[in-house]
């Protein structure tokens, strides 16, 4: 699997600037709540029930955290360009109201527009321009479909 730098569309740089805006003001919130928990741990002692809700509610943010600083992470970076086999594809709807549609190349789930989850079928080799840490998908290029490898002893 190779990775080189790829220009990209507005519409990816779009959907990693959204996730930033989305999460950065929920992990604001959830660190004033975890501020919440410990002043009361220092002011009133330590109870049982602080001690869960400090760990629920850091287990929130450290996952908040997370898509926070991948996200700033691909604000700074270039799309990149991954190309290998489809290993496998599949739709899902969440929220019983959003069809999302998926594909598997190199080890990476990449979350694609409908056009491009049929375009692309099983084994077909594909080129996938992407932000590296988010995985959000500017373009998705087949290059070779699956089963028409022509070789010199087929001719």
């Amino acid at each position: 699997m190779r990775q080189v730098v790829a220009p990209t569309r507005p519409s990816a740089r779009g959907t990693v600037l959204r996730s930033t805006l989305i999460f950065t003001p929920f992990l604001a919130v959830t660190l004033g709540f975890a501020g919440v928990i410990v002043q009361a741990m220092v002011d009133d002692g330590v109870s049982t029930g602080r001690v869960i809700g400090l760990i629920l509610v850091g287990s929130v943010a450290v996952l908040l955290a997370f898509q926070v600083v991948q996200s700033l992470r691909d604000l700074f970076s270039q799309p990149v360009e991954t190309i290998g086999l489809v290993e496998r594809r599949w739709s899902r709807r969440d929220f019983f109201l959003f069809r999302n549609d998926y594909l598997f190349v190199g080890r990476i789930v990449y979350r694609v527009q409908p056009e491009e989850f049929l375009e692309a079928g099983l084994g077909d080799t594909v080129r996938i321009m992407h932000y590296p840490h988010t995985s959000a998908v500017a373009s998705v290029e087949v290059l070779e479909r699956a089963g028409q490898q022509e070789t010199a002893s087929d001719e």
